[in-house]
């Protein structure tokens, strides 16, 4: 079974990160991470989820495109949840909207990168 844990760490084993390393970018311990990738922990955040989506500039439709229908279960008029997730009852139009606000983020934070290294080599001159 794919769940989103071990897509977590397909990323990271791609990204050659350790657990460790992962979870220091996440904000969280690595034993927590370690529940994650291995399906223990049954609900993973939205604010995780995007976290996870911006380090290794996936979105989240990268968690749900393997085509298994245990994934995320639709109903008319939204979303019931992503398995393993906290995601409840979300609407399509939310879901896009959330989208472009991740997609806004992950540009904002090029910029930032940009600027800071600019200012570094300002600094260095």
């Amino acid at each position: 079974m794919n769940t989103i844990g071990f897509k977590i760490r397909d990323l990271r084993f791609k990204n050659n990160l350790s657990q460790d390393e992962l979870a220091i970018q996440l904000g969280i311990g690595q034993a927590a991470l370690c529940k994650i990738e291995s399906g223990k922990t049954k609900e993973v955040s939205f604010a995780l989820m995007d976290k996870v989506c911006k380090i290794f500039d996936v979105d989240f439709d990268y968690f749900n495109s393997d085509g298994n229908s245990n994934n995320i279960n639709k109903i008319e008029g939204g979303v019931v949840g992503f398995n393993n997730t906290t995601i409840n009852m979300v609407s399509e139009d939310i879901i896009e909207q959330l989208k472009f606000i991740i997609e806004d983020s992950k540009k904002k934070d090029k910029i930032i990168k940009n600027q800071e290294t600019l200012i570094k080599k300002l600094q260095g001159l």
